[in-house]
């Protein structure tokens, strides 16, 4: 493939993971999990903050919806930035978001401040557009951030 190409396959990549990046928060800030069930893959994996692993888009959704009621109605959710998009292959893309999420009470009470997530997604192809394959979200720990052996100097 020229550089030329590659280039316009990188862009196009990007702009359609920028798209579902979009739709999803706009699912997540309206509280709307019908719009959220639309981005994933029937056999969509979905390993969660704490670590709770969710297989299928049954369990995914059942899970979002009762965390939903539970602590993040109304829980706002931004972009901060897609920190890389990788195309393994011509049906595969991999994307690292980085997010601000609001504060929320868990469900023993606790509650928790504003953080900053990182999620990885597996994305593939669905009509023009990409869905989840498989996701998994990570909160930034700001104090662990200043010893990140790499030192790369972006927005971590």
């Amino acid at each position: 493939m020229s550089s030329e190409a590659n280039a316009a396959m990188q862009s196009s990549n990007s702009d359609r993971v920028r798209q579902l990046v979009d739709r999803y928060a706009a699912a997540w800030n309206a509280s709307d999990m019908d719009a959220m069930a639309k981005l994933y893959v029937e056999d969509v994996h979905w390993v969660n903050i704490v670590g709770m692993h969710w297989q299928g888009k049954a369990q995914v959704d059942r899970a979002h919806r009762a965390y939903f009621d539970i602590m993040f109605r109304g829980v706002p959710l931004t972009l901060e930035t897609v920190e890389s998009v990788v195309v393994l292959s011509e049906d595969t893309v991999v994307a690292v978001i980085r997010w601000s999420v609001g504060a929320f009470k868990t469900p023993f009470g606790e509650q928790m401040p504003p953080s900053r997530d990182r999620m990885s997604l597996v994305l593939v192809p669905k009509g023009d557009g990409l869905v989840i394959a498989h996701g998994s979200n990570v909160q930034i720990n700001e104090l662990a951030q200043r010893s990140d052996p790499i030192g790369q100097k972006r927005d971590s």
